[in-house]
């Protein structure tokens, strides 16, 4: 296979993994926020959910930005993503065991939002890494109709979920496509790779 052809695929597997993770992040958070909204039929609270599941990543991203120029951007990614798949297991579990306080929602969407905002920096600084730079351009612009097109689709889905199935089972939808975007991802995040990576590898200078 050509480099041409490498990249190419490397890419697909990337971008496609990512609108997996990305479309199951979306689906739980706008999940939570109806099912607030409609459990609560109260505004503050859904305005309190919507802070906690918004502003954490507005906050952190500046920040997730320089950890994605001084540290290893894929397993910044890696880490992302298995923060919220577990924090979602954990309100998964509890909302099954009867645990269904508001405060939990409130919580793990905190918790998912600090997920988001290390890992799209991150994606956003990976790309080019596996990108020549003449094609830059186009990559980028797909990614961008991708999300977009997935933040669109993300609140009617999930509102339409939730009138045929618990929030609980949303929230297993999502660590189901956590774990099965690792199908999709490219040989640069192989499970082997990330253990004996350093969390803390700093990038060669080029």
């Amino acid at each position: 296979m050509t480099a041409h052809d490498n990249w190419k695929k490397n890419i697909v597997l990337f971008l496609a993994s990512q609108t997996l993770s990305l479309f199951g992040s979306a689906l739980v958070q706008y999940a939570i926020m109806w099912y607030i909204t409609l459990s609560t039929q109260s505004g503050v609270m859904m305005t309190i959910s919507i802070i906690c599941g918004f502003l954490p990543t507005f906050f952190l991203s500046p920040f997730a930005g320089v950890w994605a120029d001084r540290y290893n951007r894929k397993l910044l990614i890696i880490f992302a993503d298995s923060v919220i798949a577990l924090s979602t297991l954990v309100l998964a579990v509890l909302f099954y065991l009867g645990y269904d306080a508001i405060w939990l929602l409130f919580l793990m969407s905190a918790i998912r939002s600090l997920g988001a905002g290390v890992q799209i920096p991150a994606v956003n600084a990976y790309i080019p890494q596996i990108v020549p730079q003449d094609k830059l351009i186009k990559v980028n612009a797909t990614n961008g109709t991708i999300q977009a097109m997935v933040m669109l689709i993300s609140p009617m889905i999930s509102g339409a979920l939730l009138t045929v199935a618990s929030l609980e089972s949303i929230f297993i939808i999502d660590v189901e496509f956590i774990s099965g975007e690792r199908f999709y991802r490219s040989p640069h995040f192989s499970l082997r790779r990330m253990l004996s990576s350093r969390w803390f590898e700093r990038k060669s200078v080029t």
